[in-house]
């Protein structure tokens, strides 16, 4: 009984071992997935959205001013320019805030709560 024991709770050790590591790669991998792809994607996205928004609200004259959809994204200095003629004072507005920068940041907070409980 005593090597049925010892047996098992090698197994078991084994398991663990195994799902650890495991736990290590889904947490590097999922973490990358929202930093690297879901973040600056949805980020591109809100600004576009901003963009058109209130480019759409300008008189045709003002609208010309305006640098395209594609600097606007991409340059933050003729994104602040762009803001200035839209009058967008803040492009981090409540909903923006909390779609764009505290579900990615919780969704990471618990996949290292995840890791830190593993580890201990």
């Amino acid at each position: 009984m005593a090597d049925t024991e010892k047996c098992s709770r090698n197994e078991w050790s084994i398991n663990e071992t195994l799902l650890q590591s495991v736990l290590y790669a889904i947490a590097a991998i999922s973490l990358l997935m929202i930093w690297a792809i879901w973040f600056p994607v949805v980020r591109s996205r809100h600004l576009i959205v901003d963009y058109h928004k209130y480019g759409s609200k300008q008189p045709e004259s003002e609208q010309s001013k305006l640098c395209t959809v594609e600097q606007y994204v991409e340059n933050r200095k003729l994104r602040r320019q762009a803001n200035e003629l839209l009058a967008i004072k803040y492009n981090w507005r409540e909903t923006r805030v909390k779609l764009d920068a505290l579900m990615p940041t919780l969704i990471s907070s618990v996949w290292f709560v995840l890791l830190i409980y593993e580890a201990s």
